[in-house]
């Protein structure tokens, strides 16, 4: 198979990659299983540190075994770590299925984005890469759309169902990625490339002294932790407003929706929002978080349509910015390196995040994010503007 052919393949495996049809349902599921909302969070915590400690040497390894095999493992690893959701009982059970997920994750991190750049780079493509990504990113958000309604009507049937469809999924996801082409990469040092510890020593000596790089995971750590948490308030919102759980699925295909159409116009919103544009997908979260702690009636559901704007750009500009200054050799296991502080950042807040819902109506929490996304926003791009040589308005 020809290189040119991972492009197309590649929106097909988007699609799949991440059609988890669990968003509606998740925290009810959780919930039905016995867990409080601290010990919610925690858990996420505990994925985001078992990410900390996976992330960089599966990264090195897609970089020297093959992006391929890594995807691979990946999906196969997601698979796994549904399956004991659906039959695992109390939270050790669930911890050990979050941490066989992170791992899964970690090995898929990174490395769908390095393939596809790196096929691009072979067809003097590179420049079309947002373009690409940010179509692929529709498609995953299309299907998550359709999913998001699937999930309640399977949910009110078996609460387990919506896992084993994704489960379903996973195993779509593994036969598509054994048609992907490995593309060439520029700059390896023979079949499987530098000593593996060496890989990893030089791709972090690599950002320290890359100042832009820098820039923007120091963004993406403080972004990427209220773009989570926002997501797990999403279901205590619609409760506290009266929403009838009926509704969830189709609301959070209304979510899906405006995230796909957004993340296929990425291109064209970060070209009239730049050098600004990361700044504009912070503000449209606080403004999202502001709304939700004020409107306590129903119609301010649809304040979560300004974080669904950030959601669908997130990627695909974040991973642009990082792949310009990215060298081939190093890029499976650099991307990686910015999941990992990402999700170091995440591990730390969300535990206070859990205990913050835990402690306080779903209103006062939201106008508490607003405050807090607020004043780390505005250091984090203080810092930027200084690294990435952002002129101040």
């Amino acid at each position: 198979m020809s290189i040119q052919k991972n492009i197309k393949l590649y929106y097909f495996y988007s699609t799949f990659a991440e059609l988890l049809i669990l968003g509606p349902v998740l925290v009810l599921f959780l919930t039905a299983k016995g867990l409080s909302f601290t010990e919610i969070m925690l858990l996420q915590s505990i994925s985001s540190i078992s990410v900390f400690f996976f992330e960089v040497p599966t990264g090195a390894a897609a970089d020297k075994l093959g992006r391929k095999y890594s995807i691979l493992i990946g999906a196969f690893l997601w698979a796994v770590g549904l399956l004991l959701y659906v039959v695992g009982k109390g939270f050790l059970v669930f911890a050990l299925s979050e941490i066989t997920f992170s791992l899964g994750s970690a090995f898929k991190s990174g490395a769908d984005s390095a393939l596809i750049y790196d096929s691009l780079k072979m067809l003097n493509r590179e420049k079309e890469y947002q373009k690409v990504e940010g179509k692929a990113r529709s498609y995953s958000l299309y299907a998550q759309a359709i999913g998001s309604v699937l999930s309640s009507f399977l949910y009110e049937k078996n609460i387990n169902l919506p896992m084993i469809v994704s489960i379903l999924f996973m195993l779509i996801t593994i036969a598509v990625t054994f048609m992907f082409k490995e593309p060439e990469v520029e700059g390896k040092e023979g079949k499987y490339g530098i000593n593996y510890l060496n890989q990893i020593k030089e791709s972090g000596k690599y950002i320290l002294s890359h100042d832009k790089l820098k820039a923007i995971v120091f963004f993406s750590m403080i972004f990427f932790i209220f773009y989570r948490t926002g997501f797990w308030y999403y279901q205590p919102y619609m409760e506290g407003v009266n929403i009838p759980v009926k509704y969830f699925g189709a609301i959070f295909f209304i979510f899906n929706i405006t995230a796909a159409f957004i993340s296929k116009r990425s291109s064209y919103i970060m070209e009239k929002t730049k050098p600004k544009t990361l700044t504009f997908m912070s503000f449209l979260m606080i403004v999202s978080f502001l709304m939700l702690g004020t409107i306590r009636v129903w119609p301010g559901v649809f304040a979560i349509l300004l974080q669904q704007v950030s959601r669908g750009i997130y990627r695909p500009v974040t991973t642009k910015y990082m792949n310009k200054h990215i060298p081939s050799d190093k890029r499976a296991t650099i991307l990686s390196f910015q999941s990992l502080a990402t999700n170091l950042a995440v591990a730390v807040a969300f535990p206070l995040m859990g205990i913050l819902k835990d402690n306080s109506d779903i209103f006062t929490t939201h106008l508490i994010l607003t405050a807090a996304m607020l004043i780390l926003t505005l250091i984090s791009i203080k810092y930027m503007n200084g690294k990435l040589g952002v002129k101040k308005s």
